[in-house]
Order: C-alpha cells, then structure tokens, then sequence
C-alpha cells in the first residue's frame, strides 16, 4: 500500500494517521488515544472514529466496553504503507537480495539474540508490475538460546546495554522487545523500501505469498 504525502485519510493529513495506525498495531484504542495524537477535541475524535469504522479502517475490539476499537486489516495495512516514491522491479530485485545478505548475517551471528527462521515476501513484488511502491517482507523470529533462564539472562544484559547507552523506552513491552527490535532494526537497515511485517500479520491472509527462505 502506498500513501502520498498530500493525501488525506477522513480528512486528516495521511501521514498523521500512518504513525496513528502503528502505534495501535496489536492494541486497542479510542477517542482519548485520537484527542491526544491528532490533537483533536473529542467531539472531532468521535467523528474521526465513526468515519474509520465506516472505511473500514478499524473494527469493534472484543472487550467488555463499547467504544473501543482496534486495526483491521485495511488498517494494518495503512500503518506499514509506504510515502516513498515507486521504484522499478530490478531495484526492488536487489534489495531483496540485500535484505536476505542482512538475514544470513543474523542467523551466523552471536551477537543477536534471536534468529530468522522464515522470510515471506507478498504484495506487489509478486505481480508482474515494473514499477513498485515497496517490498512487502514478512519475517518469523526464534530465540537463540533454547535455555529459557540463560536467554532470559542474556536479554536482560542486552536492555542494560541499551540503557547505559542513552536509549529510552516509552513503555515496558518497548523495552522488553529491545532484543527482537535490534534484529528488526538490523534487517530493515533504515530502507524506506522495505516494509517488514510478522508472518502471524493478518494482512497476510488477504493476499498472496511466498515463503523465500525458511532456516532447517
């Protein structure tokens, strides 16, 4: 999926509403999270979440309260949507070709705490199209260690690391995630082509796949 840096999205500024939909990528949300995000009042909230319901953008969470929503699939989509330019197929070639160079480099590695056990590459890379909007990889992560305490151990010692380094965390579940988040960050190498998901992304089961790597 590719947005445009003018377009907008229920009338607010598409941008704004990709870093919304990411922040809410496996958690639920509501008018409150809209208010303090767009900086909107909650009248303007209210709409704003009627209209994404109405688009399809979000769903009714299966939790007690009324009112509270979380992404669907059409909004997973929209929070790892690309504003970069189109670029052609031999390009988009090569940095998945680079990309898998960074997976290799992972998995022999002793420095990262987890491995990549499967790449799944979908979306418009696997049409015939000659220009394409972004390379659409999805990847499975695995601890290293299978001793539950030594990796426990060794994922503390690594979240220190990052904490005497200068890194701050917004929140405990970011910090607990510093370990997997490292290898992310590593594969991803700040490339504005590739869109990287987990093979357990719903947006998956809406299109077709295909796995390109998958470790014994």
């Amino acid at each position: 999926m590719r947005i445009a840096p003018s377009e907008t999205i229920v009338g607010q500024p598409a941008l704004t509403m990709r870093k919304l939909f990411r922040e809410r990528r496996g958690r639920i949300w509501d008018e409150s999270l809209v208010e303090h995000v767009l900086g909107v009042d909650f009248k303007t909230a209210k709409r704003i979440i009627h209209d994404l319901a109405s688009e399809g953008y979000i769903q009714r969470a299966e939790v007690s309260r009324e009112g509270v929503y979380e992404n669907s699939i059409k909004g997973n989509s929209l929070a790892m949507a690309s504003a970069a330019k189109p670029i052609k197929r031999e390009r988009a070639e090569k940095k998945l070709e680079e990309f898998l160079q960074r997976v290799k480099t992972v998995n022999d590695s002793d420095y990262f705490l987890y491995k990549v056990q499967t790449v799944v590459v979908f979306g418009s890379f696997l049409t015939g199209k000659e220009f394409l909007n972004d390379i659409d990889v999805a990847i499975k992560l695995v601890p290293r260690l299978d001793d539950r305490e030594e990796f426990g151990k060794l994922s503390d010692e690594r979240i220190n690391e990052a904490l005497r380094g200068g890194r701050i965390f917004s929140n405990i579940t970011e910090m607990i995630a510093w370990p997997q988040t490292e290898v992310r960050r590593y594969l991803k190498a700040r490339s504005r082509v590739i869109s990287l998901h987990d093979t357990d992304d719903g947006v998956l089961q809406a299109c077709e796949s295909r796995v390109i790597y998958r470790r014994c």
